[in-house]
């Protein structure tokens, strides 16, 4: 009889705790943070005269265009264009066809900012990753984009300087 008994209540303590553990809800936690919308330090633009110098390197105005939704966006929206943000810094990367541009500077600058572009893809698999951390993510990535921008505007001035004081006349002997 006592074997019965201990049969009996093993069985109902099993029943019993299988039905605790199927009324716990599964439901996925939300961060906190992620969908608020952050505002971000713009990025410097290209002056008018950069502009006109660069009007032919297409990919870079498709980039620019997109990377400014980044200026003011949410954690979320950030991660979910990142992979696309991925795929057009590649095309910028690859199509650098201008001469002026082609200075080992500035393609340091170029693989610095595609580094913080995939950091940023990188972290849209991270589970565990923070409204913070990724908006400190987008902030770098604009930083060194707008970075990118200071450099084609030096070049073009001091081309524009150069060409105004006639710098080659200068040392040319006649």
């Amino acid at each position: 009889m006592r074997y019965y008994l201990v049969i009996l209540i093993s069985f109902l303590l099993i029943v019993t705790s299988c039905k605790k553990k199927q009324e716990q809800k599964n439901d996925p936690v939300q961060k906190t943070g992620m969908n608020t919308v952050a505002n971000h330090t713009p990025f410097t633009k290209l002056d008018a005269a950069s502009i006109k110098n660069i009007k032919k390197w297409k990919e870079y105005f498709v980039i620019e265009d997109f990377i400014q939704q980044f200026e003011e966006t949410s954690a979320t929206e950030a991660l979910n264009n990142a992979i696309e943000l991925k795929t057009l810094t590649k095309q910028l990367k690859d199509s650098l066809n201008i001469d002026a541009l082609k200075t080992s500077a500035f393609k340091a600058r170029i693989n610095v900012f595609e580094n913080e572009v995939l950091r940023l893809t990188d972290m849209t698999f991270i589970p565990s990753i923070t409204s913070h951390q990724v908006n400190s993510q987008v902030e770098k990535t604009l930083t060194l984009f707008g970075g990118m921008n200071d450099k084609i505007n030096t070049v073009y001035a001091k081309k524009r300087f150069d060409k105004a004081i006639k710098l080659d006349s200068l040392f040319t002997i006649e």
